[in-house]
């Protein structure tokens, strides 16, 4: 197999697995700053003598989608980082249909572009909501087919190229001859920065492996050094000696939680990188956050309702399109703001915040959201106006389910 960048940036990394006897594309696995260093992949599971050509998707080591109800869905969450969801069939209300619109150079054997994703495509459909606007649409189809949505970033570069709209310093056509004419619109030969093969120490698929992964066993198997377990415990855990073991428990001193503390031990033996001490310690933030009702809570997909299941009154933003930024800006207002409630975000559409009746939403104005404030038409009226000719009680309860929506309660 082979490991090449599709997308080496300073924050976004994803990279892609193919078989070099085929040029199969078998993975992907993404990771790097924008995804607080977790790791997540996908692969075919006839990499691993699966006959049956599955896909598996495993975070940070762990398998997830693996549980599907009688029609093969599923669904998994995993809140600031990462909503996933296995479906047998294409869902408009979820699936960018932008992914159907792609022209492919040439018709390959496995049939039109759409099909690989449309019906119901071999191996499933899989769909992946990730922070900084990130989408991944993935099918079973010819091994895996795989369509990335994201904004460009800077300094980016690898096989999905730079995106400096100059298509040129992207490709060359293959050699004169060197194909049959009907393939030559296929097998243009990438140029440019970012496509040499990954090295191991960079490897996604290898730091994210089973043996690596940070589980509980991991943390188990920390602790039992903290606390001095029998020796042959110490020789299965992730410190490879005692001083290994002092070195991990003088980087993470600082995580004042015990298992948390454990976690990091854990993961600094395994990576030897210092980094994970930070990582920890925002783990730490973040489960603070969550017990003192100061973080977004995740309700469900779809429009936020009240307990009658009515909508309730939504003051949209201009620019704000990502799920985390909705979340920050909520959390931020909503501490100023008593009667601001929740939001809500619709896939290709901008951040709305829930507001009880009787707010002066007037008093928005003092915050000014990225992309351009907030949508004029939305403020008018004050107190009592809600928008949409919609009031609502004075909480976020549930959703009216659409997957295309995500809703968010501040408690």
């Amino acid at each position: 197999e082979m490991v090449m960048w599709m997308v080496k940036s300073e924050k976004i990394l994803i990279q892609g697995l193919s078989k070099t006897n085929t040029g199969n594309f078998m993975g992907f696995a993404v990771g790097g700053p924008f995804m607080l260093n977790h790791t997540l992949v996908v692969y075919n599971s006839s990499l691993t003598g699966d006959t049956t050509g599955k896909l598996k998707v495993m975070l940070d080591g762990r398998e997830i989608l693996n549980h599907w109800d009688e029609k093969g869905n599923a669904e998994f969450e995993a809140p600031f980082l990462l909503w996933a969801a296995r479906r047998t069939e294409w869902d408009v209300s979820m699936h960018d249909h932008d992914v159907l619109s792609i022209k492919p150079s040439i018709n390959w054997a496995v049939g039109p572009w759409p099909k690989r994703f449309q019906q119901a495509p071999q191996g499933g459909l899989y769909y992946f909501k990730l922070p900084s606007g990130v989408e991944i649409t993935v099918s079973g189809v010819d091994y895996m087919s795989a369509v990335i949505k994201m904004a460009p970033q800077q300094g980016q570069s690898g096989y999905c190229g730079n995106f400096n709209g100059i298509a040129e310093d992207e490709f060359e056509p293959p050699a004169p001859g060197s194909v049959p004419p009907v393939l030559v619109p296929a097998w243009n030969r990438a140029v440019g920065e970012g496509l040499e093969q990954v090295s191991d120490a960079d490897n996604l698929f290898k730091l994210a492996s089973p043996e690596l992964a940070l589980s509980a066993a991991l943390v188990q198997q920390a602790t039992a050094l903290r606390v001095g377990r029998h020796e042959d415990e110490m020789m299965a855990s992730p410190c490879k000696d005692a001083h290994a073991l002092d070195e991990a428990e003088q980087a993470c001193v600082s995580i004042p939680d015990a298992d948390l503390r454990a976690a990091c031990m854990a993961d600094f033996c395994l990576t030897e990188k210092a980094s994970v001490v930070d990582d920890a310690a925002m783990s730490g933030v973040m489960e603070e956050r969550l017990s003192d009702g100061r973080v977004p809570l995740f309700v469900g997909h779809g429009p936020c309702i009240d307990i009658g299941g009515q909508a309730l009154r939504a003051v949209r933003t201009k620019g704000v399109r990502i799920a985390m930024e909705c979340q920050e800006l909520l959390r931020e207002v909503g501490a100023a703001i008593a009667g601001v409630v929740g939001a809500q975000l619709k896939t290709e559409g901008t951040c709305e915040l829930v507001v009880r009746p009787g707010t002066d939403v007037h008093d928005l104005l003092d915050f000014a959201p990225s992309g351009g404030g907030w949508v004029d038409a939305d403020l008018s009226g004050g107190v009592g106006d809600p928008h949409g000719g919609l009031g609502g009680a004075s909480f976020v309860a549930g959703v009216e389910k659409d997957l295309s929506w995500n809703c968010w309660r501040l408690d």
